[in-house]
């Protein structure tokens, strides 16, 4: 239903970065992490400037999850694509497009 959704948005021009992720669902080992964590995950995508700088936030989240995964004994399934390929085709490193409603 989510992809559904994000290729609606992408069909229709809409550029938003993944709406649900400002609740926290869909982000790759969220259930590891506090709301905070999540909320500042968020903010460090929506606010990145360049897919190399959304790139770095994604893999510093990642390396965190593995870590705390692996320190409480936890499988994590395969890790999900980057969300910053399909970010960047929605508009969003192009300087016009706006930022997804943190926290709504």
């Amino acid at each position: 239903m989510k992809r559904l959704i994000a290729l609606l948005l992408l069909h229709q021009g809409i550029a938003l970065a993944f709406p649900w992720y400002a609740s926290g669902e869909g982000i790759w080992g969220a259930d590891l992490m506090s709301p905070e964590e999540r909320s500042a995950y968020v903010r460090a995508l929506q606010t990145s400037a360049s897919r190399e700088d959304c790139e770095a936030v994604v893999a510093a989240q990642r390396q965190r999850v593995v870590e705390r995964a692996r320190s409480r004994g936890v499988n994590l399934p395969p890790s999900p694509a980057s969300p910053c390929a399909l970010m960047e085709r929605m508009g969003r490193f192009r300087g016009d497009a706006p930022a997804c409603p943190a926290g709504r």
